[in-house]
């Protein structure tokens, strides 16, 4: 059997960039960035299917998508979001968190059809490492605020 790729990614300290842990998934900033802040929310348990999971589950796993969302909106500003949660490629779930900005080349059309230069983006280590600093602190800003609110 194959070994999924992101539960080898979970398992391998450094191969992604974390930012933080939530109930049900981990969250990463993505490698690619060419949309800054490009950041993926994986599931901690292998299940291939939101639908294989209850519906408790999946609130709860939309709820921490919706949590990182709101993490790059007070960070970036006012910027779309684009939300996938996509299984054809790499069967484990997993949702792409994608902020769209002002400055987007193309913001009529999903990302998927970009080169893959432009997808890439062009970003430092340096640019890196404090992009993810700021964001870690977002969402545990996000998350603790949203834990009072539940109080």
């Amino acid at each position: 059997m194959k070994t999924c790729p992101l539960c080898a990614a979970l398992e391998t300290p450094g191969k992604l960039t974390p930012l933080a842990k939530l109930g049900e998934c981990d969250v990463f900033l993505n490698d690619k960035q060419g949309c800054l802040g490009w950041c993926v929310l994986v599931l901690r348990e292998h299940v291939e299917h939101m639908d294989a999971m209850t519906l408790e589950r999946q609130a709860r796993v939309f709820g921490e998508v919706a949590l990182a969302a709101r993490a790059l909106r007070q960070h970036f500003g006012p910027v779309r979001i684009n939300y996938e949660c996509l299984g054809n490629q790499v069967h484990h779930v997993h949702w792409h968190v994608i902020p769209r900005h002002a400055d987007d080349p193309d913001p009529k059309n999903a990302i998927w059809g970009w080169p893959a230069e432009r997808l890439a983006g062009a970003m430092s280590d340096e640019a890196r490492a404090s992009l993810a600093a700021a964001l870690k602190a977002g969402l545990m800003n996000v998350a603790a605020a949203t834990a009072r609110a539940r109080e």
